[in-house]
C-alpha cells in the first residue's frame, strides 16, 4: 500500500508537471470553445453585454467564425488520409500489403474517420486535439484481440509529455488522461477500492453516490538497455562476454506500462503493446517564440474583429428600431387632452389633436419627424469588420463559394487556392498525426496478432478478404504470411475517399462514352465497375467479354479465357474423345478375334482367314491412334500459337504504355 501510494504522488508531480507546462495553451484553447459556444454574451465583453441590455438596447450575436471553421474542418474530411505500409529492408512486399490492409480494417471497424474528424475540428476551433490508439478482444466470446483507433471528445482532458518537441508527439515519454466519473460509477468498477480523487487526495468515506471523482489514466515508457554485437560477416546478435565482434552498441528496449489510478490506489495495471504512447495530439497552427510552444486556432486572431462585427451590426440594429417611432412636434397643449392616444398612436386608430390654440388661433397640425438616419460609416465598419475576419484567417469569399471582384476562371480558381494554401498547415498537421497513429499501430500489431489465426483485411477498393496469418492459411491462399516479423513503416497520403473517386471515374467513363460510343468496347467494364445501380457488376462482367483481350489486366484476361468457349478447339476435343472410344472398341474387337482364332482354327485356311481379319483390325487401331496423336499435336499447336499472340499483345501494350508514360510523365502527389 505504501509502495502504491509513493507511486500515485511520483505520477500526481509528473502529470502536474505537464500541466503546468500545457495550462497556458489550454486556457486560451477554454476560451477559443467557449466564444464559438452559444451563450448570448460568448462573443461579447460581459460588461458592454450586461449595459447594453440593461438600458434595452440590442446586443446581437451574429457569428461569422462557424463558416470558416466549417469550410476548413470539411475540406480535410473530404481529402481522407490514407496509411500506407512500407516494408524495411527485412520486410516484404506482399506482407506490408496484408499489414496495410488490417490497418484499413481497424480503422473501418473503429469508425477512425470520426476519430480524425474530431481531433482535426478540436484543433481546428481550439489550437489542439487528441487521437487514441487501444486495444481488446473481438468479442466477448473470444480470446483473440485487436486494435481500435478511438475518438476523444475532450481534449482538454489529455496530457502529453511536456518534454515532447516532435508536431505528431511521437518523442513522448509519458501522457495522461484525467477525468471524472460519478462515486456509483467508480465502485461499480473498482469494488472495494476507496473512491478518494487523484488530483485532491482526500478521505472518500462521507462523499455521496452522486459527487464526482477524479481518476487518471498514465501511460509511461520504460526503457532497458542491452548491448548487441554485429560480426564480419554482418550478422547481429546478443552481446555475450569473451565472444569476438566486429563492433558492439547499446540500445534501448521499451515497454508502455499503463495503469489507472486514485487518489488512493493503482486501480489497474497492465502493458501497452508497441514501443509508442499511445495519445497522439493534433495540433493547429504552431509556433515557437524563444523556445516556449505556442498553439493557434483558426479563429484566435479573429475575435476582435467578430466582436466589433457584433458591436456595429447591434448599433445599426438599435437605429432602425427608433425608425417606426419617430416623434411627433405638437403645440404645447395641442394633444394633452389625449395624452395616452399620443403616447401609443400605434393603439390608437384615430388620433385626435386641439386645432387651436389657448387664445382660439387656428394651428397646424401635429408633424411628425424625419427618423434618426444609419450613419454611413457604422455600415461601413460592419462590412470592413467582415473583410478583417476573412484577411485574419487568410479566407476569401471564392473559398466559400461567393462571388467576388473575381471574373475569369482562373482568377477564381487563383483565390481558392490562396484560401486551401493559408489554412493547408491544419491539414498538414492532422497528416503527421495520422502517420504516427500507423506507427503506433504497426508497432503494435506483432503483439496483438501473435497467434495463427484469421483476420480481414480491407482492399483498395474497400472490398474484404479473409487471410491466414502467422501459420494460418486462408481458402485459396497461395502463400504464407508472418506478421510478427520483419520492420515496417508508414506514410500517409490524401486525397479522396474510394466513394467519391468511383462516382467522379463513374462520371468520366460515362461523359467520354457518350460522345464517343465505340469506346464502350475498350472500357465498358470500367464504366459500369464504378457504377452503383443493382447489377452493375454483372453488367461489368459481361462487358469483359466483350473488350478486347489486350486492354484487360492479365487476372480479367485469365478469367475471360476460362468463361468463354473456342468453338475449335471444342470440335477437336470432341473428336479426340469419339477416337479414343471407337479406338477402344477397335481394341477390345481386336482382342475377341485373337480369342476366338485361338479356339476355332482348326485348319490352314482358317488360320489364314484369322490372320488376315487380325492384321485389319491391328491396322485400323494404329490407323485411329494415329489420328488422335495428330488431333492431339493440332490441339497443342493451337494453344502455343495462343499464348504467343497474347504475349506479343502484352508486349504491344506494355509498349504503347511505356511511350505513354514517356510523353506524358506523371506527377506524384503522396507526402510522406
Amino acid at each position: 500500500m505504501t509502495d502504491d501510494l509513493e507511486f500515485i504522488t511520483k505520477v500526481r508531480n509528473d502529470v502536474k508537471a505537464d500541466q503546468d507546462y500545457w495550462s497556458r495553451i489550454y486556457d486560451r484553447a477554454k476560451e477559443d470553445l467557449d466564444f464559438l459556444s452559444d451563450d448570448p454574451y460568448a462573443q461579447w465583453d460581459r460588461k458592454d453585454y450586461e449595459n447594453r441590455i440593461g438600458s434595452n438596447r440590442p446586443a446581437l450575436t451574429i457569428d461569422q467564425l462557424g463558416q470558416f471553421i466549417h469550410q476548413v474542418a470539411n475540406d480535410i474530411r473530404m481529402n481522407t488520409p490514407s496509411i500506407r505500409v512500407i516494408p524495411g529492408d527485412d520486410g516484404d512486399v506482399e506482407t506490408a500489403e496484408i499489414i496495410q490492409g488490417l490497418i484499413r480494417n481497424i480503422e473501418y471497424a473503429s469508425n477512425a474517420d470520426d476519430a480524425y474528424d474530431t481531433a482535426s475540428l478540436n484543433a481546428i476551433k481550439s489550437s489542439i486535439g487528441f487521437i487514441r490508439v487501444d486495444h481488446g478482444y473481438v468479442d466477448e466470446k473470444s480470446f483473440d484481440q485487436e486494435l481500435r483507433i478511438k475518438r476523444v471528445v475532450n481534449p482538454l482532458s489529455c496530457w502529453i509529455d511536456s518534454n515532447s518537441i516532435e508536431c505528431d508527439g511521437r518523442d513522448a515519454m509519458r501522457g495522461s488522461i484525467v477525468e471524472q466519473i460519478s462515486v456509483r460509477e467508480f465502485k461499480s468498477k473498482y469494488p472495494g477500492k476507496e473512491p478518494v480523487s487523484f488530483d485532491e487526495p482526500k478521505n472518500g468515506k462521507n462523499i455521496k453516490d452522486d459527487d464526482l471523482v477524479t481518476i487518471c489514466e498514465y501511460f509511461v515508457i520504460e526503457e532497458n538497455e542491452r548491448t548487441i554485437a554485429y560480426d564480419e560477416q554482418g550478422n547481429v546478435f546478443d552481446f555475450v562476454e569473451g565472444m569476438p565482434y566486429a563492433m558492439t552498441r547499446v540500445v534501448k528496449d521499451r515497454t508502455v506500462h499503463r495503469y489507472k489510478l486514485s487518489g488512493a490506489d493503482v486501480l489497474d495495471k497492465t502493458v501497452f503493446p508497441g514501443k509508442y504512447i499511445p495519445l497522439i495530439p493534433v495540433y493547429g497552427e504552431e509556433a515557437w517564440n524563444n523556445g516556449e510552444r505556442n498553439l493557434f486556432s483558426l479563429i484566435r486572431k479573429s475575435k476582435s474583429a467578430q466582436r466589433m462585427f457584433n458591436l456595429w451590426k447591434s448599433i445599426e440594429t438599435e437605429v432602425l428600431m427608433k425608425q417606426p417611432i419617430a416623434p411627433f412636434a405638437a403645440a404645447e397643449g395641442q394633444v394633452d387632452d389625449y395624452r395616452d392616444d399620443w403616447l401609443n398612436p400605434s393603439k390608437a386608430a384615430v388620433l385626435r389633436y386641439k386645432s387651436t390654440d389657448a387664445r382660439g388661433n387656428p394651428i397646424a397640425p401635429p408633424q411628425r419627424l424625419m427618423p434618426p438616419s444609419i450613419p454611413a460609416g457604422v455600415i461601413n465598419a460592419a462590412r470592413e469588420s467582415v473583410d478583417d475576419i476573412k484577411a485574419t484567417m487568410g479566407i476569401y469569399n471564392a473559398s466559400l463559394g461567393m462571388r467576388s471582384n473575381e471574373q475569369s476562371g482562373k482568377a477564381i480558381q487563383a483565390r481558392q487556392q490562396e484560401g486551401d494554401v493559408a489554412t493547408y498547415h491544419f491539414a498538414d498537421n492532422l497528416v503527421r498525426s495520422i502517420t504516427h497513429v500507423g506507427r503506433v499501430i504497426v508497432a503494435a500489431i506483432p503483439e496483438i496478432y501473435d497467434a495463427s489465426r484469421l483476420i480481414r483485411i480491407i482492399g483498395e477498393e474497400d472490398e474484404p478478404k479473409i487471410v491466414g496469418v502467422n501459420g494460418q492459411v486462408a481458402q485459396d491462399q497461395k502463400r504464407l504470411y508472418d506478421i510478427t516479423q520483419g520492420t515496417y513503416d508508414v506514410k500517409v497520403v490524401t486525397g479522396a475517399a474510394y466513394t467519391t473517386k468511383r462516382q467522379e471515374a463513374a462520371e468520366f467513363f460515362t461523359n467520354i462514352v457518350t460522345r464517343q460510343p465505340e469506346l464502350m468496347a475498350v472500357m465498358g467494364d470500367l464504366l459500369f465497375k464504378n457504377m452503383d445501380f443493382a447489377g452493375a457488376p454483372a453488367m461489368a462482367n459481361r462487358m469483359k467479354k466483350v473488350v478486347d483481350p489486350k486492354f484487360l489486366d492479365p487476372q480479367d484476361r485469365e478469367e475471360v479465357q476460362q468463361d468463354v468457349v473456342d468453338p475449335e478447339k471444342e470440335q477437336m476435343k470432341q473428336l479426340i474423345q469419339a477416337g479414343q472410344q471407337e479406338l477402344a472398341s477397335l481394341q477390345q474387337q481386336l482382342a475377341d478375334k485373337t480369342t476366338e482364332m485361338q479356339l476355332k482354327a482348326q485348319t490352314e485356311a482358317q488360320k489364314q482367314q484369322f490372320e488376315r481379319e487380325k492384321m485389319m483390325l491391328e491396322y485400323q487401331v494404329k490407323t485411329k491412334e494415329l489420328q488422335i496423336k495428330e488431333a492431339e499435336l493440332h490441339l497443342k499447336a493451337r494453344d502455343i500459337d495462343v499464348r504467343e499472340k497474347e504475349a506479343q499483345q502484352r508486349v504491344e501494350l506494355d509498349t504503347a504504355q511505356f511511350q505513354h508514360s514517356l510523353a506524358n510523365p506523371g506527377n506524384d502527389n503522396t507526402k510522406d
